[in-house]
């Protein structure tokens, strides 16, 4: 596969450095995206949070975590790395000290997090290695920082209480570039967390809005807004949505298309899902709470109208958090206990009901279902080329994977 100026994709460049295998179903090349260290070590990395911008240099460079404390160590601290797709090198191109949210590649700007005793948020320029802007909590506690779309400007979330147990208030920043940060949303009974700016649109954005204490009278916590609260309501369901059953079965944890039209995310329609809590700290799951249990749904909301394209994962299909393919037709999805396979969902077709294709299988991987485990978290690189993974926990063959996109899967 060439892109359209002829050159190699970044898929094909990864396949000369990154050994692997050919899918025996689709035909795709699978990559094991080994990060060796400095004396040959090979760290478990992983890939970023479903929401958070990870790719640099149109693709050709990612940035991977860690949870290995001997890496931790080994690496000065360091928790972060960006692998160089092309070539196999590692590089930290950020201030020690700092967690890295999110990167935006157009803009070379990124979202960094210094912990302490008050949490400082900093908008920072990787051309200058100059903060551009910054935020502390000042006795708030972090709730997660997005860019807006023009990749200069981002939102910060900070509340106080605890979320879904207890009383919390919330508010936002609009962290901007030589200017004073100024707050754009308030919300007292509120947790708002889960910001993510639309794509087409730099002065609107969705976040999930949650009431606390937790309540079940609600049909949606995904809310959309502008910058200048001139808009603000609900993503709509129209009267054929399916409703969630329960506010902790919410449509959640959500991803834009390109297009700023549909909001993707899952959902449960059981009246009695979701976690229970740990007694005395409404903030926890209780240790009952199992995801793969949940009768989830697949969603591709029409924000604006309410349309929404769905359809139930049949058994083993729903794995954790999607990603979605830059032209916005197919979201990827990895498969749960049992199912161990990548594959793609075409949104459109969700209009007949549920269809998969394929991309690939991997090695196994093992989860008891608890709140915050390892998920595969896939990202499709952004010349449509691949797609990044995480599978083969908790044994030697955890870490991140690289899976061409089947040539049947591509547009003619």
């Amino acid at each position: 596969m060439k892109t359209p100026s002829g050159a190699s994709t970044v898929f094909d460049l990864a396949s000369r450095v990154f050994p692997g295998w050919t899918d025996p179903v689709t035909g795709a090349r699978v990559l094991r995206l080994d990060v060796r260290g400095d004396r040959g070590e090979s760290d478990v990395w992983q890939t970023l949070y479903q929401q958070s911008r990870c790719f640099l240099d149109g693709g050709r460079k990612v940035l991977l975590r860690t949870s290995s404390r001997s890496a931790w160590a080994r690496l000065g601290g360091r928790t972060q790395v960006v692998l160089d797709l092309t070539t196999g090198e590692r590089s930290f191109p950020f201030p020690e000290g700092r967690q890295i949210i999110e990167v935006w590649d157009s803009a070379q700007t990124a979202l960094l997090v210094a912990d302490g005793p008050d949490v400082a948020v900093e908008l920072w320029d990787m051309r200058t290695g100059q903060t551009l802007a910054a935020e502390l909590t000042e006795g708030w506690r972090f709730g997660g920082t997005s860019f807006l779309c023009d990749g200069r400007r981002a939102l910060v979330s900070h509340f106080k209480g605890r979320p879904h147990g207890e009383p919390t208030d919330s508010h936002f920043h609009l962290l901007t570039p030589g200017r004073p940060s100024r707050i754009v949303l308030e919300a007292s009974g509120f947790f708002c967390n889960h910001i993510q700016g639309c794509p087409t649109d730099p002065d609107l954005y969705a976040y999930d809005r949650w009431p606390a204490p937790r309540r079940d009278d609600i049909e949606q916590v995904i809310h959309v807004a502008s910058l200048d609260g001139s808009f603000h309501a609900p993503a709509r369901l129209d009267a054929r949505a399916v409703r969630a059953g329960s506010m902790m079965g919410m449509r959640d944890h959500y991803l834009w298309t390109a297009d700023g039209r549909r909001i993707v995310s899952y959902f449960n329609p059981d009246k009695d899902g979701g976690p229970t809590f740990t007694a005395g700290d409404p903030d926890s799951f209780g240790s009952d709470f199992n995801h793969f249990r949940f009768p989830w749904i697949l969603s591709a909301l029409d924000w604006r109208t309410g349309e929404d394209l769905a359809a139930r994962y049949p058994p083993g299909r729903w794995g954790g958090h999607m990603g979605l393919t830059p032209d916005g037709r197919y979201a990827v999805c990895a498969g749960g206990p049992g199912f161990d396979c990548l594959y793609a969902v075409e949104i459109e077709a969700l209009r007949s009901g549920w269809n998969e294709h394929p991309v690939c299988a991997y090695p196994r991987t093992v989860s008891r279902g608890v709140n915050n485990e390892p998920f595969p978290y896939p990202f499709v690189l952004p010349d449509g080329s691949g797609v990044l993974f995480n599978a083969g926990w908790p044994g030697p063959e955890h870490g991140v994977y690289l899976a061409e996109w089947p040539a049947s899967l591509r547009k003619v």
